[in-house]
């Protein structure tokens, strides 16, 4: 009598349990159904709170590792590399890895919080490699044909004029360079990989290589011969 006292109570909990993640799944489901007609009409950088949440455990080790990305840049040691909106800066810190001893990443974002909060991450951590600032990615402050590599990770959809943004990738970047675009289908500004192929195609860029499963996808371009 007692262990069926037991057995039901458990079996209770895991309804409750269920019923508790149902109701969940459909208040995210409908948060981002929200965020993703806002964001159609209106765009407006993630907040800095919002980035360190986007980067998480779950993400880094089973969704969008850091070590793949890096791999499929094809990076080499002495290199420059622009990220834009880099987050808590755990993609950064495997890119600037990749580039010791002589090579730099820059962490460009145009919110003041995210650049601070990266800043005392670096200084922690005493990278010395990485050059967190504040930048337009309109108008960036570096020369033409300076970046061996660009990085925007779920980034890019979320700024209104994607194309002129790709425009000034263009501009910095070395001849024989490489802007990498990567997408993850939770990220509320989600874009199909035609359509930023097409942006980068308007820019006057074409496809070197692209990377993807059900989930994500990593598009890398080089400028049109």
């Amino acid at each position: 009598m007692r262990l069926s006292i037991i057995l039901d109570f458990w079996l209770i909990l895991r309804i409750i349990f269920l019923i508790f993640l149902i109701i969940l799944g459909i208040f995210f489901f409908i948060v981002f159904i929200l965020l993703r007609v806002i964001r159609r009409y209106y765009k407006f950088p993630i907040p800095g709170f919002l980035t360190r949440l986007i980067d998480n455990p779950i993400r880094r080790k089973l969704i969008q590792k850091p070590e793949k990305v890096a791999d499929r840049m094809e990076l080499e040691p002495g290199m420059v590399i622009v990220e834009i909106g880099p987050g808590k800066g755990s993609y950064t810190k495997e890119l600037a890895k990749r580039v010791l001893p002589d090579g730099r990443v820059y962490a460009i974002d145009i919110q003041e919080s995210v650049i601070n909060w990266l800043k005392r991450r670096i200084k922690k951590e005493n990278i010395t490699n990485i050059i967190p600032k504040i930048d337009d990615a309109y108008n960036l402050s570096f020369e033409d044909g300076s970046v061996d590599r660009v990085l925007a990770i779920a980034c890019l959809p979320e700024i209104p004029e994607p194309v002129k943004v790709l425009k000034e990738l263009k501009r910095v970047l070395k001849l024989d360079g490489i802007v990498s675009l990567s997408e993850l289908i939770p990220d509320p500004d989600y874009p199909r990989r035609k359509t930023e192929k097409t942006w980068a195609e308007e820019a006057g860029f074409e496809l070197y290589k692209q990377f993807r499963n059900w989930f994500v996808y990593q598009l890398n371009f080089k400028k049109k011969n």
